[in-house]
């Protein structure tokens, strides 16, 4: 049942209790009514019939034989006569009848002559015992009345009674079930609410695994399952923002490493590379004066070659300089990474670039064994969507960068490696993505970490050992970001692929 129902039921059970109150007082006051009602009639008819005992009381003083006076005796009789009839008209009795007939005795016995009637002498006397037996009646009617309004009187009495009992009873039973009803509605009302607070602060406490189960009415119900609903979703919510934080702070971790790291390589390469310039240049000058000198003799000597102290010098002096230039490669990562991007922007398409990239490093002869391909719309107008605010050479950068990296994680044989570009809303999105050996969980989360890399020590294609910096990733991140967008890597685990997604703001008016 709803609280609404509840609620209307409750208010019509009041009302009907209150019915039943105002009824039962009611019907007593009827009963009173009525009785005081024949009181008043009964004290009125015994004032009618005292006065007519008034009058035959009269009628008989007339009758002495002092001083009889007859006529007078008539009309004090006829008075009262007149009187009864009228007090008794409409609700005549047996007692009322004789006391009629007796008065119209009387009256009859006074208008007789006294020459008429059968002894002369004895008149008065035959007068005055008409009016005593009149006065009798009356007598016996006026004690009648008497008993019908003490008998009235007491049937009042005992109504009142019965009524103020049974309106007590009334009332004490329509309290006890108001009382009765309202813990039942109180008990309704508060109990799912207390629960319902309890469960309210357990969630702003931040356990939102609570569950309130159904309880009361069906309002209450509702609330339960819209409340678990509402905790199901913030659940949700904070599991997502708990990832969230997560995730941005191994962003923050790896942007302060990079901030660090571009600090430490403005310093360091600044610092550096003049001397590895320099290096590099006199081991090459050395290297080429050794190899003319070791010419000039050989020539002298009819071409036989001569020492091979010299062609040991030869090696020692090219693996400076290999190792010089890879420094000063270093370093000019380092730079690329610390430089800021002060450049001015324009609009870049990046379906033009990616097409710039494959054309460059599809020419290459360690990258011919593997299949590069673009997916991009074809059109001018289309094409246009796909332009975004950046610094040209930078994005052609970080397109090269993941290229190149899909390209040795590929394999030699059926190597493949895709470049994807499309619009998705307000962003254009690159996708860069190889069949090659994927990476683990544990390299997904630390793949944009500077100085992280896989390579270290790794064989190519030719068989020749590899000395990755882990920079290339760091510096395209670094990139990404600076154009205000985002980068983020995929592997579905060793073997199966990567692929990498570049995402950023779109421009959203082109001109051609």
């Amino acid at each position: 049942m709803t609280l609404r129902r509840k609620m209307g039921f409750q208010i019509a059970a009041m009302i009907v209790g209150l019915l039943l109150v105002s009824g039962t007082a009611l019907w007593g006051l009827d009963g009173l009514y009525e009785d005081y009602g024949m009181a008043l009639a009964g004290y009125q008819q015994l004032r009618d019939v005292f006065e007519v005992g008034s009058r035959l009381a009269t009628a008989k003083t007339f009758l002495s034989p002092e001083h009889p006076d007859r006529a007078r005796a008539l009309f004090e009789t006829e008075e009262a006569a007149g009187k009864f009839d009228l007090s008794t008209a409409g609700h005549e009795v047996a007692p009322e009848a004789s006391v009629k007939e007796a008065l119209a005795a009387v009256v009859a016995q006074l208008r007789t002559p006294p020459e008429a009637q059968a002894h002369d002498g004895d008149v008065l006397a035959a007068d005055a015992g008409a009016v005593d037996e009149a006065t009798g009646r009356i007598r016996d009617l006026a004690g009648a009345i008497r008993s019908a309004i003490n008998a009235h009187k007491d049937s009042a009495v005992k109504k009142q009674k019965s009524t103020e009992l049974l309106v007590a009873l009334v009332s004490v039973t329509v309290v006890i079930c108001a009382v009765l009803l309202g813990i039942v509605q109180y008990r309704g009302v508060m109990l799912p609410l207390g629960r319902l607070r309890r469960g309210v602060r357990k969630v702003a406490a931040g356990e939102f695994a609570e569950r309130l189960s159904p309880l009361g009415g069906e309002e209450f119900k509702e609330l339960a399952d819209e409340f678990n609903r509402m905790a199901a979703e913030l659940n949700g919510f904070y599991h997502q923002l708990e990832q969230k934080v997560e995730q941005k702070s191994k962003e923050l971790v790896r942007s302060e490493r990079l901030a660090s790291v571009g600090f430490l390589a403005a310093g360091v390469a600044h610092e550096i590379n003049n001397p590895l310039g320099i290096i590099s240049g006199y081991a090459e000058y050395s290297l080429e004066q050794i190899r003319q000198k070791a010419a000039a003799r050989n020539g002298a000597a009819g071409g036989t070659p001569n020492g091979n102290a010299e062609d040991d010098l030869a090696k020692s002096l090219q693996i400076i300089c290999d190792e010089a230039f890879r420094c000063k490669d270093i370093t000019g990562k380092l730079l690329s990474l610390a430089r800021q991007g002060d450049e001015d922007r324009r609009a870049v398409c990046l379906a033009e670039v990616a097409d710039q990239v494959v054309s460059i490093v599809g020419g290459l002869r360690e990258y011919r064994d593997r299949r590069l391909t673009v997916v991009a719309p074809e059109g001018e107008a289309d094409r246009r969507g796909l332009c975004v605010s950046a610094v040209e050479a930078e994005m052609k950068q970080v397109v090269l960068n993941l290229t190149l990296n899909a390209l040795e994680a590929s394999p030699t044989q059926g190597g493949e490696v895709r470049i994807d570009v499309a619009r998705r809303g307000g962003l254009v999105e690159l996708s860069v993505s190889d069949n090659g050996r994927g990476m683990e969980p544990q390299t997904l989360e630390r793949v944009f970490e500077p100085f992280f890399t896989e390579k270290r020590g790794s064989a190519d294609a030719r068989g020749t050992r590899t000395h990755g910096t882990g920079l290339g990733l760091s510096i395209t991140h670094a990139i990404v970001q600076s154009h205000g967008g985002s980068i983020t890597a995929q592997s579905d685990g060793p073997a199966k692929g990567s692929r990498f997604i570049v995402q950023l703001p779109a421009m959203e008016e082109v001109k051609a």
